[in-house]
């Protein structure tokens, strides 16, 4: 786990100044949640947490909508 959080530590390092410099507020906003998301969702896979796999819950998602 400490592998995980070393490498979304590194891309956020790399990623949140360029955002900043570059003035992509809306931009950052998106990485941001995608990154927590990612991170928390990598975190409890890792844990053997059960967790729903990601194409399970978009098929599901579609097929409620669709009905």
């Amino acid at each position: 786990m400490v592998g995980l959080w070393l490498v979304m530590i590194l891309i956020a390092l790399y990623q949140v100044p360029r955002l900043l410099r570059e003035e992509q507020r809306r931009t950052l906003l998106v990485f941001g949640f995608i990154w927590l998301l990612v991170t928390v969702y990598g975190s409890l896979v890792l844990n053997d947490v059960p967790v729903p796999r990601p194409t399970d819950v978009i098929c599901s998602f579609f097929e409620r909508l669709i009905k």
